[in-house]
């Protein structure tokens, strides 16, 4: 069985204060898809529960749209909220430009933050400039060594320590045990919470059954609480950062 929780699911919601960039432009719903690795016979519900439950909080009409169209409305209605709060200029503008614009003022200003000197340097030189200083600087705090590492050896070094730190927060037992595993155990222990604070559940329902009850008749409840699954992630600029910039 799959695990529903993937390795950039569990280990970005621990890169605090990093600003959260990817549901601007990409979508919440392709987002969804990234992150989750649902059983198959249920991913496209959950997929539309969450994008349902999304633009619902943007004040989108859901009336007759498929997934494809409000999970694009979504992601524009993103953008332009971040913009103008941002102080960007929408106007006439193609969606994709302003949200290179929102990511760019993001990395602006975490560059800012960190001391990053950005006279002279283009939007995509600073990104990967941040990118790198915010994976150093998680490193350092995991005690992951980061000599002769490459940015992508080094996330990857990272976010294994932090699913680690995050199992051990739960008790869960790592020695022996690989990611998979410990994805699983963590989505289990994060299930049961949401489940206890429902006030749902029962000795009869493993994770998988809560799961489905949360998502199909208590998200709503779940979403307004911020529970998992839609507890807030925080540290998402590294997968907006690579989708704005791949080639």
């Amino acid at each position: 069985m799959k695990s529903l929780i993937s390795l950039m699911a569990v280990a970005l919601m621990l890169f605090t204060s990093v600003p959260s960039v990817s549901a601007f432009y990409k979508g919440f719903a392709e987002d969804l898809h990234e992150q989750q690795a649902e059983k198959e016979e249920n991913k496209d519900t959950y997929h539309q529960i969450f994008l349902t439950l999304e633009a619902k909080d943007l004040g989108i009409e859901t009336e007759g749209k498929d997934n494809e169209q409000l999970a694009k409305e979504v992601a524009e209605a993103k953008i332009i909220k971040s913009a103008k709060e941002k102080d960007i200029e929408t106007e006439d503008k193609d969606i994709k430009e302003l949200a290179k614009e929102v990511h760019h003022a993001e990395v602006k200003e975490k560059a800012g933050e960190m001391g990053i000197k950005q006279k002279g340097k283009d939007p995509q030189m600073l990104a990967e400039e941040v990118y790198e200083a915010i994976l150093k600087q998680k490193a350092d705090e995991l005690g992951v060594d980061k000599e002769g590492k490459k940015p992508e050896d080094l996330k990857k070094a990272v976010i294994e320590a932090s699913i680690k730190n995050e199992a051990e927060r739960f008790g869960i037992e790592t020695e022996g045990q690989d990611f998979k595993e410990l994805q699983k155990a963590i989505h289990e222990q994060k299930t049961f919470q949401t489940a206890k604070a429902l006030g749902i559940g029962g000795k009869d329902k493993n994770a998988d059954k809560l799961f489905d009850e949360i998502m199909t008749q208590h998200a709503e409840k779940a979403k307004e609480q911020k529970l998992y699954p839609f507890e807030k992630q925080e540290g998402e600029f590294f997968k907006g950062h690579h989708h704005l910039h791949k080639k």
